[in-house]
């Protein structure tokens, strides 16, 4: 599970939520994985920025036969609890995995999905949404790697062929009237 790793899932469609298939594990070291390998169970998890931690529904908890390490105070939309935490290894699409992840139960969602990914694993990488030709791609990669700035991206369309060293664009002046150079201006946060 070290290095780096990505996948990408392209919806037919506008896509009202974003789920991938997902398999979890007992918790287990990758550097020394248990042979055989431990039973799997693959199901379908929703991504939920609003979700703090990842969460396995109590059917995806009874299939792997886990054990609770401890208990925690979950807050959700019907108020808060308390809730078995488990320790598990996640495995996203495309081999992306995510060991050693300390989840907490809920009851059975209505839905086709046994697991929340949540920001504890969202924010181990970088994790983008896009909604082009009416068609939403989800693209998510670990470890983060570059910043992603839309707004970074619409200057430089804006100012392409823009010299580093021509007036800026924007007529910005200095306190004399002299142009400002567009690379202390508009261009200097431009690669």
């Amino acid at each position: 599970m070290n290095g780096f790793y990505a996948f990408t899932i392209k919806y037919n469609g506008m896509a009202p939520r974003i789920t991938t298939d997902v398999m979890v594990f007992k918790a287990f070291d990758p550097a020394n994985p248990p042979n055989p390998m431990y039973p799997a169970h693959s199901t379908n998890a929703l991504w939920d920025t609003g979700a703090t931690k990842s969460v396995l529904t109590s059917a995806t908890i009874s299939a792997l036969s886990l054990v609770p390490v401890g208990t925690t105070i979950v807050k959700h939309a019907g108020g808060s609890g308390q809730s078995n935490t488990y320790l598990v290894n996640i495995f996203l699409p495309n081999k992306v995995g995510m060991a050693g992840v300390l989840v907490s139960e809920c009851s059975d969602i209505a839905g086709d999905f046994g697991a929340i990914i949540g920001m504890d694993i969202i924010n181990r990488g970088d994790f983008s949404i896009t909604n082009c030709n009416g068609e939403t791609c989800m693209s998510f990669r670990t470890p983060s790697i570059k910043t992603i700035d839309y707004v970074v991206e619409a200057d430089r369309l804006k100012y392409a062929g823009v010299s580093r060293n021509a007036p800026c664009p924007c007529g910005a002046k200095k306190q004399n009237g002299d142009p400002i150079k567009f690379k202390f201006c508009h261009g200097k946060n431009l690669p």
